[in-house]
Parts: C-alpha cells; structure tokens; sequence
C-alpha cells in the first residue's frame, strides 16, 4: 500500500493528528473497526473527549469482510439461545429503525434439500419463532411446497427439495465498512479526534492515566497521546492489545475463518437464497449491487491472518453449482473478489471447544478492568454495534470517567429537518428522487454538499463512467471528509467498487481515473491494481 492522500485529506489529517497529541484525552479507542467506531460514536455523543486512531485505514479490519447482514442470529435456534435471539433482534430492529435508508428488509428463501437437517414443517415453525422473538417487526414468513419454489425462484435447483421457508431480516445496502466510517464521521461531527495509519508501539500508565506511544505509518513520525482510559477495540488482535496494557480479561477469543466470492448475479428476485452445504452448515447468496455474494465457509484456525485458498474457492463454487440452476455451471474464471476474514468468538476459561465450536454464538463481551483503567471490547457482530455502545459508556462510567446523558438519541441518521433540508437542495439542483435518496443514503448530512456542488454545476452530477455509479461532486465531498488516503481505500471500502469489478477492469476504466484524480490530484499515472487486492487470485 502507497498512502497518496489529497490535500485537503491531508489537511484534516495533520489537525486531527495535532488535537490527538497535543490534548488528553479522556478515552483513547485502539482500533477502527465496527467495535472502535461505535465507541467513538457513543461516547463522543456522552460529551466526552474521544480520540481514536487505527494503524491502517478505518474499517480495514475484520468489518470489511462481513455478508454485511443485519440480522437476528437465526441459527442461534438450534441451540435453543432464546434470549440471545431476542437481545440481537431487539438490536436489528432498532438499527433498521434508526438507519432506514442504509439498512434493508430482504425475502431469505431457505430450500430444505437432502442436505436440510430440519424438515420444512420444522423449519417453517422455526422462522416463525423467529419472527416473534424478533417482536413480528418483519414480514410474515411462509412455507413453500417445492412447486411453489420452483415458480417462485428458478434459480434454485430444486429437484430433491423437500420445501422451503421464506422470512424476513436486513442488508445493508452499501457495504459494511462504509457503515463503519458513516459512523466514525458521526462522531468526528460530535468532536470526536480520528487518525488512521497511526500504529500503536507502546502504553504504560502514567499518573491516573495513559500514556501510549505511536508511529505515524505514513512518515515514520513518533508522538505521544494521553488518555485516562484505553479503550481496546482491536477485534481479534484484542487479547495482544490486552497483554500489552496488562489489562485482565475474564473472557478469551477462538477464530472461524469465513470466506465469500463475488459472483455474477444469480437472480434478479433480489432475495438471499439459503442452502445447507454438505456438512449442514447454511451458506447464502446474498445481493451484492448488480452481483452476488456467495459464502460463509465455517473454518476454524489459531490465527487471525487469513486469506482464501483455492479448497474455499473450489468449495463454494461446488455448493453453489449443486443448489443452483443456471444456464451453464460457476467456473474459477467467474469469481470476480472475494471476502475472507475471521470471526472473533467469545469463549471462557471453561469453553469446550472441541464439542462442537461451530456452535459457538457471536456474542460480544465488554469487559472494564478498573484498577488499569482499560475497555476490552470482544467478539460481537454489526448487527447488535448500538449495544456495544452503550455498554462502552457504562464501562467508561465505572472507570471514573463521567458521561453526560445526550439531549436526542446518540445514534441514527440526521434528523427530518436536515432531510427536508437536503431535499430542497436537491430540487433546486435538478436532482432526481431516486438519486436524491441514494446520496442521502451514502452521505446523510454530507448530501447537502454534494447538492451545492451539483447546483453550481449539472455535469458535477453525473456519474463519473458505466462503472463508476459516483459522481464528480460526491468523490469531492468524499475527498474532504472521508480520510480517503489511498485508491485501495476508496475502492475497497468508501465504494463496494473492487468488491463489484475486476482490477483489469478498474484499471481500465476512465471514471476510475477521474476518481483519482479529483481525489489525488493530477499526477503521473498510478496502478489500482492493490486496490481490488481481495479480487485477486486464490492462494
């Protein structure tokens, strides 16, 4: 990776970095993942002074390999977690509530096979538990004969299907990791300090506090920050950072590999079709803008550096082909990207893992060890980050810190009158509907900038290329406010774009280039081949 930066990125960087070490801080997040970025966020909206720093780009992490599903933890039925259910659901909901543009309800059709551990009437009085845990915020679900989901969704090989169940949960429509820097930006508008590509070298107490030592990645550049509480938000590097501190943890972490590949898309219904594989483990296709993403594997490894192997390529591909029915079989050549990264499980001291761990919930723990003046944020998942949340600030509490209660809500995007603000910029920019919503989607407050853009002039608004769907003025915008550093940082994880292409595609494409140049300037010609790195081929 080669950090460029912009200007004015680099601007914005240089002032937070001064605020960063030139103040104290009341808490100190190490780490910009989902667990990071809502911290910041919740606690930055508590008037307290955040500053938070991760050594690559925000969202870089373990949040940019998700099936970015906002969901209730439907499997955590088999093994009877009723109450964890219904906590995640409770969780969903209120995330869908208050991100309604972001966050989507989308049809789930589950074809019960050969493969199916549960027979259709099981697994139809499952969905509807479901659906009541989740307090029936959702569309019905229905049970389907194997007539019926032949009609229903032709993409489905459904010679051997007993049935099928369809219910209801969430996707985000963008990716995971722009829902992660939307709310990272949430807390910077609320005086939150953020800097990227700051490695964390060192940290020892230092009065009732912390001093911790760091390297900016981009110029070698020591500093050192003061806090009195560390916050660790290192997802699965959490119990390094742990030991470093010399924080106590009551919990541990164990790994499951998850790998996905992006496809061509498998069926215009915009459904998430669910199989069991042949080990009767669920795997999905799931909408991916104009392609589809087919995973999860279920792997378990000891250490959290991964990447995809052609066994998980090759796997995914044969599950897929046997489940589907399409004009002709999924090849290698096929693949477009693919997503691999690991999930962080809680367990205790006590866990039997080798029971079965792929049982094993995806529950969170946030843990305060007082006497050090540490957070330790562990396991969880995007769908219940608003818990997290709020359970950071009441750690804080009990470190001595002193949170006050925010005056609205501290989460959610902006409010009506910001919306029908937007919407009356846009009118008189010749902003259609459809793309007025889809910027406020992308860019909530941050909209009504683009929208000035546009005003001043129409070209500004178009998209940049067929492939680029961005235009002119929002790269713009993006440029100032979005800590983009780097190509791969804005194809990767501002757009869904290397997810969606392929590198020889984005290499060639002239919105691509526009793209850099609004946001690197103009210079000599620069590879984006690393941009689309999760795109390359299988190891």
């Amino acid at each position: 990776m080669t950090a460029q930066g912009t200007p004015i990125a680099n601007q914005a960087r240089d002032r937070h970095l001064e605020q960063l070490t030139t103040a104290g801080h009341d808490a100190l997040i190490v780490g910009g993942g989902i667990n990071g970025a809502v911290s910041a966020l919740a606690l930055a909206a508590h008037g307290l002074d955040v500053a938070i720093i991760d050594s690559e780009d925000f969202g870089s992490g373990v949040s940019q390999e998700s099936s970015n599903l906002i969901w209730g933890g439907f499997k955590y039925l088999q093994t009877y977690e009723l109450g964890l259910v219904a906590g995640l659901c409770r969780s969903r909901n209120l995330l869908a509530r208050s991100y309604a543009s972001r966050v989507q309800e989308v049809r789930f059709l589950a074809a019960l096979g050969p493969t199916s551990p549960y027979s259709p009437t099981y697994a139809t009085l499952g969905a509807h538990a479901y659906w009541a845990l989740g307090r029936f915020a959702t569309g019905r679900p229905r049970r389907l004969s194997a007539r019926a989901l032949a009609t229903a969704e032709p993409a489905i090989h459904s010679e051997g299907v007993r049935g099928a169940v369809e219910y209801s949960d969430y996707l985000l429509v963008d990716n995971d990791a722009r829902f992660v820097l939307q709310l990272l930006l949430d807390a910077v508008e609320k005086g939150a300090v953020a800097v990227s590509r700051l490695r964390l070298n060192d940290a020892e107490r230092a009065g009732q506090g912390w001093r911790a030592e760091v390297t900016d990645q981009l110029t070698g550049s020591s500093h050192t920050v003061s806090a009195a509480v560390l916050i660790n938000a290192a997802g699965p590097r959490a119990g390094d950072l742990a030991e470093l501190t010399g924080s106590t943890l009551r919990s541990t972490l164990c790994f499951s590999k998850g790998t996905h590949i992006v496809v061509p898309r498998v069926t215009e219904s915009g459904r998430i079709l669910a199989f069991f594989d042949d080990d009767q483990r669920l795997f999905y296709v799931i909408p991916m803008g104009h392609r589809s993403l087919i995973g999860t594997t279920d792997t378990r490894v000891e250490d959290s550096d991964v990447s995809i192997t052609h066994h998980d390529r090759d796997f995914l591909l044969e599950q897929a082909n046997a489940r589907l029915q399409l004009s002709s079989p999924l090849q290698a050549e096929d693949v477009i990207a693919y997503r691999c990264g690991v999930r962080p499980l809680v367990i205790g001291a006590d866990t039997d893992t080798d029971r079965d761990w792929t049982e094993l919930s995806r529950r969170h723990a946030v843990e305060a060890d007082q006497g050090r003046g540490t957070i330790s944020i562990l396991g969880g998942k995007l769908s219940d980050c608003l818990n997290v949340g709020e359970e950071v600030v009441t750690a804080a509490r009990s470190c001595g810190l002193k949170p006050s209660p925010p005056e609205r809500a501290w989460f959610g995007e902006p409010s009506e009158g910001v919306q029908a603000r937007f919407g009356r910029s846009a009118a008189r920019a010749g902003i259609d509907e459809l793309t007025a919503a889809r910027l406020w989607r992308r860019h909530g407050r941050r909209a009504l900038e683009v929208a000035d853009l546009v005003e001043e002039s129409d070209e500004l608004g178009l998209p940049l290329s067929d492939v680029v769907d961005y235009s002119a003025a929002e790269v713009m915008v993006m440029a100032r406010h979005e800590h983009v550093l780097t190509m791969e940082d804005f194809l990767r994880r501002r757009t869904m774009l290397a997810m969606l292409e392929t590198a020889d595609t984005l290499g060639s494409d002239p919105g691509v280039e526009r793209a850099e140049s609004l946001l690197f300037g103009p210079g000599p010609e620069r590879p984006v081949s690393a941009a689309n790195k999760s795109g390359s081929a299988a190891a």
